[in-house]
């Protein structure tokens, strides 16, 4: 039986986006993801923006992912042991799978490969597990053996500038025993969430940002300042 894949895609989500969705559905499409966990960071050591309250954050989440079956907000960090490192989260969906019938891929974005490297037992995490990083508008490019831990740039497979029928046949003769780093570009569009933030404080419309329930969210809550 064909192992099923999952998604675990880790973020503040300070507030969640449609730039969020769409790497989500992107990566989904391409690696033929069963399910998509958007893992909510409680109080992540490499963030140093202020944070909204989590509940709120994992609120927004729900909220904007409750009309797509395969995306499903995820409380892993807060799990026993509760951990803000990547490399606990992930084995503890590994451990929740089954690592025989299950192949996880850690979703991040392209900002992420730059510093990567930092993260608890990076070498380790990277070996472990298949991981993608979705290049974003702007994201610096860097040989992946200038920021890489050890020798895990040997994993990494740029995908950058494949169509997607290319990328997906790529992706298909890639040993599944194997894991991956793989690079994309999925032509994610230019948004963030500091500048969500910065519009929400003004009184300024994030309506063509985040989904309308989010929107709704964060505008009856004054979560990011203004009324």
């Amino acid at each position: 039986m064909e192992a099923v894949r999952i998604g675990v895609f880790g973020g503040t989500f300070n507030p969640v986006h449609f730039g969020h969705l769409h790497v989500a559905r992107a990566v989904r499409e391409l690696f033929a993801l069963s399910q998509v966990h958007f893992v909510v960071s409680t109080a992540p050591p490499h963030k140093s923006a202020e944070l909204a309250p989590f509940t709120h954050r994992y609120a927004m989440v729900g909220l904007a992912v409750s009309g797509e079956p395969s995306f499903i907000p995820s409380l892993a960090e807060l799990e026993p042991p509760a951990s803000v490192f990547s490399i606990d989260t992930m084995n503890k969906f590994a451990r929740r799978a089954g690592r025989n019938s299950c192949i996880l891929y850690f979703i991040a974005g392209g900002d992420s490969l730059l510093e990567v490297k930092s993260w608890r037992q990076s070498e380790k995490l990277l070996n472990s597990y298949n991981f993608v990083f979705a290049l974003r508008p702007g994201t610096e490019r860097i040989a992946p053996s200038d920021i890489l831990p050890g020798k895990t740039a040997s994993r990494v497979r740029d995908l950058t500038g494949f169509s997607k029928g290319k990328a997906r046949r790529r992706i298909a003769e890639e040993d599944p025993g194997q894991n991956r780093i793989y690079i994309v570009d999925i032509g994610a569009p230019d948004i963030s969430a500091s500048q969500i933030r910065s519009l929400a404080a003004c009184n300024k419309s994030i309506r063509r940002l985040t989904p309308e329930l989010v929107h709704e969210y964060i505008r009856k809550l004054h979560l990011y300042g203004g009324r």
